[in-house]
Order: structure tokens, then sequence, then C-alpha cells
């Protein structure tokens, strides 16, 4: 769109822009006064010493540093009358002088050298310490006569530019003698020059604590040297304002306010925001905070009321109203832009007698005449007060000697056609199909103004397919006409690459970058055009050069946006990866034994899984589609077995009970439980979240192929039960079984973000899957009293399972800066629910046992658990190009059961170890 200044959204992003451009930040706080001791003069060259003059002042200085003064000062005073014409040492006098405290002498030998016409900075400043002027107290004290010539040295250190050197002697110099303040400005105004502003702020802190006579310099001072610190943040909402990232930019603003807090324009922007986002109370109560800085501030209040109404609170909607209103400084202009915006509000909530009272006020007109129209037609009692219905007031900015000022206008006050601004204001909410609307009125209104014919092409862009249909051919035709325009031909791109048109998108980037008007940025979006098209490697390529770029400072990048464009070459080069996941399932409690069966307790266990995947480059694999071929095998690592307790179970048979001894049962674990699986899956659209996935599982470990049969008929199994007979059964070595399944995923905040420290994160998951088998097997039936094996036969296995679940995890991650910025805890609360309905059969041909046999356990159960988790994550393996990635995991979770049939299934704890590379 070729202009947001009239639109809501945009707002924040116009007043900070035009803070930086007209860098008001500073304006508002930098004194002549805080500059005064800033003076680097051109110092006059001086004839090196020699011959004598240079041995005596060597000597001097020997003296002086070994303390022996009186030796040093005779020798400086002889090396003077060889040399008068040298400053420095005069300046090596008068130190021995006022460490020997003879201050007078001393203030006599400055004042001699410039009565000689060596005035330079360093003697003047001399003069200035030794008569204690501008902050200092009393210069007769043995703190003063120690760092006097340490602050001296500071000066000079300062006046040659080496500024470390000089905050260092500055800051010993007055944590010496406290009550010199101008050395406290010297020491702050070292590190300033260093652009060190926290430890400028610190610094101002400590020599006020330490009593400095000039508090209030010193507090200027820091407050300048914070709004310094608030420049980074500023720039980094103002970033994700641009990108459309509110609750991102709120989060910075509300950091930039705490470093600079009186900055009006910032709180200005963070009630915006506010707004924005709907959070109406927050926003009122940040506008009263601002006000509490300048309670005159029209645009703060105006836009107060504008919050108060949206609340349903005419009284004090009113009262803001009334009050800028009562202002007698108001121009003509300005008393007519708040009335009109006050009767929007009492048209907006149903008050027609004070919308006329305040309309009558001002001369009639189109305007007016359009609001009395609508103060009559609203019906009583109906109030409409959303953001669609009841629109925001502008903020028109402009930049000052003095800063930005911004004021509230109506929007059909601002200058230009009020159906494009009405067209803007939609396009900004988001209610792009009234952005259409508009945007055709403003062409009908004005065809031949390019700017809304290019406002309808961005409008219908963003409707539905048939209008971004119409939008393309509208650009078609301009592009006939300007096939050079830049903007156009972005603009087709982004429209292309929203009608599924990838190699049209890429023509369009590389054809606006070709004309060298293109923004630097734009390189990022042609990466991403060439992945959609396959290309992953000139993708990788062309961010690669962004990284370059940004680092040879031609390409304007913030800290996330350089994190982001690493993301994406860690992403678009990956063709393969491997993980590998250790779970532990705590001991489940005892749950009701099935369909007769014994009640036991599982124990604790620890399953392991370890998966390779590749990503063919040239095969289906985009920037929005991903395509994997994988491996796993899965097994259980450990297994304490189960405990059955002493009980009695009801006999199938139907002839009272049977008893049941206790035992321990042992668990199984290594390569005997091993499972194998080779699958590919495919993911259409990564904004989709959809997955959908084809495996074939192989038994590798002997005791996944073995089993037992009972059948789920009581009946058969009394019979057997009569006869002494079970049926042990051995799959072959080639068994196991296909798997299909959909994954729908969803993840906001998972991510590694250096932007903040803390963030906001929600993830979940929902599968669902069938699984079929039909494996061949030996079966053996077999004795249960003597285990004598009575006969063997063939037989088959048959599998037919639907399984479905579902997790989400809500919490808040942070980042442990302390111990490493990428190490991340993320507590959080999770819900889990999972179904699973099976029908298993066995088809044998024994004596005792044949047919289709179902067997024990098919049907369908649930189960439902919610509790507390936390996930700690620390990502590793990044370089220059590269954004992490790899990650080591570990999540804990422990789950009370909410409902379901098998509640041993959705209670207990969980916990999980995941290395993925």
């Amino acid at each position: 769109m070729s202009s947001f200044r009239f639109c809501w959204l945009g707002i924040s992003i116009l007043v900070l822009g035009m803070l930086f451009a007209s860098h008001s930040v500073l304006a508002e706080v930098v004194d002549d006064s805080l500059m005064s001791t800033r003076v680097v003069e051109k110092r006059n060259k001086e004839v090196p010493l020699t011959g004598e003059a240079w041995r005596l002042a060597d000597q001097a200085y020997k003296n002086y540093d070994a303390g022996r003064l009186q030796s040093a000062q005779s020798q400086a005073e002889r090396a003077i009358r060889l040399r008068p014409d040298i400053a420095r040492l005069r300046l090596l006098l008068v130190f021995i002088l006022q460490k020997r405290g003879k201050l007078v002498e001393a203030n006599a030998v400055v004042e001699q050298a410039i009565k000689d016409g060596l005035g330079n900075s360093q003697l003047l400043q001399a003069r200035n310490n030794l008569s204690a002027s501008g902050g200092g107290s009393s210069t007769d004290t043995p703190a003063y006569r120690k760092a006097f010539p340490i602050a001296t040295r500071a000066y000079d250190a300062f006046n040659q530019q080496r500024f470390e050197d000089a905050s260092r002697d500055a800051e010993v110099a007055y944590l010496t003698d406290p009550s010199q303040g101008n050395w406290a400005l010297l020491w702050l105004d070292a590190l300033d020059a260093q652009q060190k502003y926290e430890q400028t702020a610190a610094a101002a802190q400590k020599a006020i604590d330490a009593g400095a006579p000039n508090r209030a310099d010193l507090e200027a001072r820091q407050r300048n040297a914070r709004r310094s610190m608030a420049i980074r943040p500023a720039e980094e909402a103002h970033g994700a304002l641009m990108n459309g990232r509110l609750e991102d930019a709120l989060s910075l603003i509300n950091k930039v306010i705490a470093l600079a807090p009186d900055s009006l324009n910032y709180r200005l922007v963070q009630v915006t925001i506010l707004v924005e986002l709907n959070r109406l109370a927050e926003a009122e109560q940040a506008a009263t905070d601002a006000l509490d800085i300048d309670d005159e501030s029209v645009a703060v209040q105006v836009l107060r009321a504008y919050v108060r109404q949206r609340k349903h609170d005419n009284q004090a909607a009113d009262e803001d109203f009334d009050a800028v209103l009562a202002l007698d400084w108001l121009d003509e202009t300005q008393v007519r832009n708040v009335r009109l915006l006050a009767s929007d509000a009492a048209i907006a909530s149903g008050r027609q007698e004070r919308a006329l009272g305040l309309l009558s006020f001002l001369p009639k007109d189109d305007e007016l005449a359009e609001r009395r129209r609508q103060a009559a037609r609203r019906e009583r009692g109906k109030v409409d007060l959303s953001a669609a219905a009841y629109m925001a007031p502008f903020q028109v900015c402009r930049a000052t000697p003095y800063g930005t000022v911004c004021e509230m206008q109506p929007w059909d006050g601002v200058e230009g056609s009020g159906s494009a601004a009405m067209a803007y204001i939609a396009y900004g909410r988001q209610q792009y199909q009234q952005a259409i609307e508009y945007a055709r009125q403003a062409v009908k209104e004005q065809p031949d103004n390019v700017d809304n014919q290019r406002l309808l092409m961005t409008a219908l862009s963003a409707g539905n397919a048939t209008q971004q249909k119409e939008a393309e051919g509208m650009l078609i035709e301009a592009l006939e006409k300007k096939p050079d325009d830049v903007n156009l031909l972005i603009q087709r791109a982004y429209l292309s690459q929203r009608l599924g048109q990838p190699r049209q998108a890429l023509q369009d980037f590389k054809a606006a970058r070709a004309t060298g008007k293109a923004p630097p940025t734009l390189v990022i979006d042609e990466a991403y055009a060439f992945a959609g098209v396959g290309n992953k490697q000139m993708a990788v390529d062309a961010l690669k050069h962004a990284i370059d770029e940004a680092d040879d400072g031609h390409l304007p990048l913030t800290q996330e946006q350089r994190y982001n464009t690493r993301a994406g070459i860690a992403g678009l080069s990956r063709e393969w990866g491997a993980s590998y996941s250790v779970g532990y399932r705590g001991a489940r409690p005892a749950s009701s034994g099935a369909a007769g069966a014994a009640v036991t307790v599982p124990g604790n266990a620890v399953f392991g899984t370890a998966e390779a995947y590749w990503r063919p480059a040239d095969f289906l694999n985009t920037s929005t589609r991903v395509f994997e071929i994988y491996g796993r095998l899965s097994n259980t690592l450990y297994d304490e077995g189960g405990r059955t307790d002493a009980q009695t179970i009801s006999n199938p048979c139907g002839n009272g009970s049977l008893a049941i001894a206790e035992s321990q049962g042992n668990g199984l674990a290594g390569w005997p439980t091993t499972v194998a699986a080779l699958g590919a899956r495919l993911t259409p659209s990564t904004s989709s979240g959809f997955t959908f996935g084809l495996e074939r599982r192989f038994n590798l470990g002997h005791a996944t192929r073995r089993g037992t049969i009972i059948p789920s008929d009581v009946d058969r199994r009394c019979a057997l039960q009569s006869v002494n007979l079970t049926y042990p059964y051995q799959a072959s070595s080639s068994s196991g079984n296909w798997m299909a399944y959909m994954t729908y995923g969803f993840y906001e905040g998972t991510g590694l973000r250096m932007d903040e420290r803390s963030w906001w994160t929600m993830e979940g998951y929902m599968q669902a899957g069938y699984i079929t088998g039909n494996s061949s097997i030996r079966i053996r039936e077999t004795n249960s009293s003597t285990n004598v094996v009575q006969s063997e036969s063939s037989g088959r296995l048959r599998q037919d399972q639907s399984f479905a679940a579902a997790e989400v995890r809500v919490g808040r991650s942070m980042r442990l800066d302390d111990l490493s910025e990428r190490l991340v805890v993320f507590p959080y609360v999770v819900g889990g629910i999972d179904w699973l309905w099976q029908r298993d059969r066995a088809v044998l041909n024994t004596s005792n046992l044949s047919g289709d046999v179902p067997l024990q356990g098919n049907g369908s159960s649930w189960a439902l658990g919610a509790g507390p988790g936390i996930n700690v994550r620390y990502w590793f393996r990044e370089d220059r190009y590269n954004a992490p990635r790899s990650y080591i995991d570990w999540t804990l979770q422990y789950r009370i059961n909410i409902g379901g049939g098998d509640a041993g299934r959705a209670r207990g704890l969980f916990m999980n170890m995941t290395f993925s590379y």
C-alpha cells in the first residue's frame, strides 16, 4: 500500500519513525550546560625539549613520581627558566605545589602561565580546580590535594580523547574527594563519550549517593544516559510494529518507558498499541500515567477520552473532552477537531443531544451536516462501540524543532479523500471486504488518482480468490504501462505468492531488484521465492548474501530479523536430521482387570526411540512444503515389571471365583523389545500444520512377535480352562504391520527468541491413525498344568486398530541468560486425551479352537488427564550464518485423571529427554 498515514495500525510506526528521524529522543534532554566540560581544543605545537631543559624536566618527573617533591620543585623551576614556552612544565610545577599544599603558590603559577600566553585547557582547568568553581568545595583538604593531580590527568586524557583513561582517573579523583562535583561530571562525560550508557547511569547514581554537591546536574546526566539506553529497544519496537508484531512491540515500548519515563511520545505509542490490542483498561491507565507527566497533553487526553468511550464510560469520556476544550491556548483548528471527535463519541454512544450541542458551536459545512444526519439516524439505546463501528481518531504527527508533536483529528478531517481514508483504516484493521468497498468508492470519486488505484489493488490482493484475480489483472495492466515500477513489481510478487504462483513471484522479485530501487531487505523475499520453486540452494545462498550485506553495513537488519534470517538458512539447508528420545513412565496405579482378568500394577519403565530422516532436496521440498523419508527404532530400555496381588477373579465358566496367588512379573527390555519402522511423511503446507504419513513397521525383537491367544468370548475361555489348554504363538521374523496417520500441530512461541527474555508459549498436536497387519504365526497347543506342547499348527494374526490423541501445553518460556542465552525453561499446564479402538483376531485350525477368533482386549477406551509440567531446552550448533540447529530437551509432567475408562493411561509421572541433531 502506498501510504499508511491514515491507518490506525500504522500510527505507532509513524510516531516511532519520526522520533528516530528527528532525533527528538535527545533533543528533549540535551542542554548546553551538559556540554560545559566537553572542550577539546586544537593544541598549539610546542618545540620539543632538548639538552639541559630536557634533563631537568626528566628528573623533575621522576622525583615527582617517587614523592621527592622538594627536589622535583627545584628541578621544575630551573627547567621553566630555561624553557618558559613549555606549558606542560608549568603544569608539572602546579602539580608539585598542589601536592605540597602550597595552593596559593600553585595558583600564582597558573595565573603567570596564562599571562604568558600559555592558557591551554589543562591550565585553565587547573585554575578552576584550585578555585573550586562550579560545584566544588574547600580545596584546603588532604583529600583534595591527593585527588587534584589525578583529576587534572583525567582532564588531559579527556581533551586528548582518551576517554577510557579519563573515566578511570575521574572516578578515582571524585571518589577520593566527593565534594568536587565537576570531577563527577567529567567521569560521566568520559563514560558517555564511550557510549557506555548503562555505566554512565550507574556512575551518576554512585556519585549522587556519595553526596555530590551538584545533584541536579548529575540527575540530568543520568536521565540523558537512560534515554540513550532507550534508543535500541525503541528501534526494535519500530521493527516489531513494521512486521505487525504488536505484542512484541508493546513489550519493547514498556522497556523504553522504564528507561525514559518522561518521554510523552513513547507513552503515546504505548497507548496506541494497547488500543489496537483491545486492552482498553490498560490503555486507559497508560494514558493516565502519561497525563501525570504532562496534564496539558491534548493528544493523550483525547486518546484517553476515546478509550473511556470505548469502555462505555460516558461521564469520564465527556470529562476528558471538556477538559481539553476548556484550554485557552488551542487554536480554531484544534478546537474544531476536538469538538468533532467529542461529537463522534456522543453519536457512537447514542447521545444525540450532546452530539448536536457540541456541533452547534461550529460553522455549518459538509462534515457537520453528515454528523447531524448520523445523530438523527442513531436509534436510541442502540450502541455499538466496537473498533470497527467507533473508529479511533487519527494521530497526525509532525517534526518540530522541539521534537515530534502529534495531534488527534477525525478521519474526515484529514487531507485527502474520505473514502480512501476509510479504506486505509479498514485495511489496517484487516477488514478487507470493507477496505475493498471504500477503495472502489475512492476510485469512483477520483478515477485519475493513481494512489487510489493502487489502494484498490492492495485491498483486492487481500480479498477472496476472485478479488485477488481482479487485482492480478489490474497489476498486469499497470505493469504494461510501467514495466519498471518497483512498487508494482513487488506488489504483484506478493500477490503471486498468495495465488500459489511461486515462479511468477520469483520473476517479479528479481525484476524489482534489477531496477536498483528496491529496498535492500527484498533480497530476503527473493530468497524465500527461490525456496518456493524448490531451489533451496539458491535460497540459502541469497540468505547468506543478506547476512554478508548486513555485516558490511549495506542491509539494515534488527536483531530479530538477523536471527530469523539465520534460522531460515538453518531450515532450508537441512537435508537430514536425527533424534534420540528417552521416555520415563512412572509406576501406574492399579486398574480394573479387563474381561475378568486379574488386576495388576505396572511398574516403572523407560523407553527409547531413535530416528533419522532425509529430505530430498530436489523432490517435493520447498519453503512451505516438507517431505521426509525416515527410519526409526523403538524399544524398552528398562521395565521394572508388574505385581499381581493375591486376589480372586470371576470364573469364566460362571462357577464362583478363582483364587489368584500373589506374583511378580519380570519386565522385558533391550533388543527383544525392538520395533523398527520405515516411512515417509508429507507436510503440504507449513502454514496449515497438517502432516500425513505412512510407515511399515517390523517386529525385530523376538518378544514383539510372541504372545498368547486369549479369546474374547467367555464360553471359549471356559472351554479352554476346562481342558487346561493355552495357545502361545510365535510370529515370523518378517512380521509387522502398516500404519497410516495424520497429525495436526500448532506451535506458538516454541522457538528460541532473542528479542525477549520471556514470552507466552502454546504448543499442541492432534494425531489420528489406523494400524493394520496380517502376519503368519506358529501356534503351540499347550497343557497349562504340565506346560507340555500337545500339538503345533499354523495360523494368522490379524490386527485392526484405530487411535487418536491430543495434547496441549500452555505456559511462559523464559531464557536463562545468567546461565546461557541458549537455555530456555518452559513451565506449563498440560492437558492430554487419547482414544484407542482395536479389533484383533486370530485365524486358527486347532482341535479345540478354530476359525476366526476375536481376541481379549478388543473394543475401545479413552483417557483424559491434566496437570503441571516443566520443560528445559538447550539450543546449540550455530554459526555466523545458521541459527541453532540442534537441541537437548527435557520435560517432566505429572497428570491427574479427569475422565475416561482407563485412568492408568492418563495419570502419573511422565518424563522425556530428547536429543535432536
